[in-house]
């Protein structure tokens, strides 16, 4: 029964999409252009694609090459707003869900000449330039569908509307590359694709601010704690350092963690003999408030770390790069 309401929500969903998407086809005037240039960075399934440090990788790159970058944001979660603007150093992030209106104040208060829209390739009231999307390689277009049956945001045939294709942890799903391209194929003549991969670029100890080698963790019995959308990578970039994950704690993506959790978190930690917790920059913005009122891993003698990752473009990057500076 569960499995039948679920699709019919989906197919309620689905139709609810294609009217509010053919609205903008019947009604082109309705598309609102700014004076720069916009790029979206987006996918088709709800969350776990890498597309957050896809964004920091472009930001950084455009601003290297002397580019007035402006990040706009929708802000679902104040995780990623602040692991952004932590990233981005002084390239500006405007959070709001009016697109629109933010890509505006971009150019108006920051001059902007590339807006790089966050999460934007169901939003189709701004007008873009290029449409960039990020697959993860490892679950390509996610189990069940459309949501909520799935975690589809769309039909996989409407990835068609992509200009560019970014293949992502592409080291960890690599034997699904050809099967995707190949569907990739089928939905759009010659598409340009790219791959990609997430790997280690920090280990920060946030006790004493500080960074840390990445082989501290090689051979050691760690904890993960994580409340991401594919966690499954993130633990896999954990023991590509050389650790071992003896016990492994998945929470939803965008979890607000308790006092309750993380303590039962350490105990089963200890039972697990680890002496280091491994968590995600993201996740470590949500334990704040938790750790503040009761430093659990203080009190159990263990060492936190948090793992940052960085975003590298595999083949060809520099056509990457060409390409989103001549949209």
């Amino acid at each position: 029964m569960k499995k039948f309401f679920g699709k019919v929500l989906s197919a309620i969903y689905r139709f609810g999409l294609d009217v509010c998407q053919g609205s903008y086809k019947i009604f082109p005037f309705r598309i609102r252009k700014v004076n720069a240039r916009v790029i979206s960075v987006g996918n088709i399934t709800w969350g776990g694609t890498g597309k957050t440090p896809l964004v920091i990788k472009l930001a950084h790159d455009l601003a290297y090459y002397g580019k007035r970058v402006v990040v706009l944001t929708r802000g679902y979660s104040t995780d990623e707003v602040e692991e952004l603007r932590a990233r981005l150093g002084s390239i500006p992030v405007i959070v709001g869900r009016d697109r629109v209106k933010s890509a505006e104040e971009a150019v108006k208060k920051h001059n902007a000449e590339y807006i790089l829209l966050d999460d934007g390739f169901q939003h189709l009231r701004l007008h873009r330039d290029l449409d960039v999307v990020a697959i993860n390689t490892t679950l390509p277009f996610g189990p069940g569908g459309l949501i909520p049956a799935g975690t589809l945001r769309e039909p996989v045939e409407y990835l068609s509307r992509g200009d560019i294709f970014v293949l992502t942890k592409s080291n960890l799903g690599s034997k699904n590359l050809h099967w995707i391209r190949q569907r990739l194929g089928a939905l759009k003549p010659n598409p340009i694709i790219f791959e990609a991969f997430h790997r280690p670029s920090r280990l920060w100890d946030p006790v004493a601010n500080r960074t840390v080698s990445l082989d501290e963790l090689r051979g050691k019995r760690i904890s993960t704690l994580s409340g991401i959308a594919d966690p499954y990578s993130f633990e896999k970039t954990a023991e590509l350092l050389g650790s071992h994950i003896a016990f492994a704690a998945r929470f939803d993506d965008h979890h607000a963690y308790s006092v309750n959790e993380i303590s039962e978190f350490a105990r089963r930690s200890k039972e697990s003999g680890v002496n280091y917790i491994v968590t995600t920059q993201k996740d470590y913005y949500r334990l704040g408030p938790v750790l503040k009122r009761k430093d659990v891993f203080a009190a159990c003698g263990f060492s936190l770390r948090v793992l940052q990752i960085e975003f590298k473009i595999a083949d060809d990057e520099e056509n990457f790069i060409r390409r989103c500076l001549n949209s």
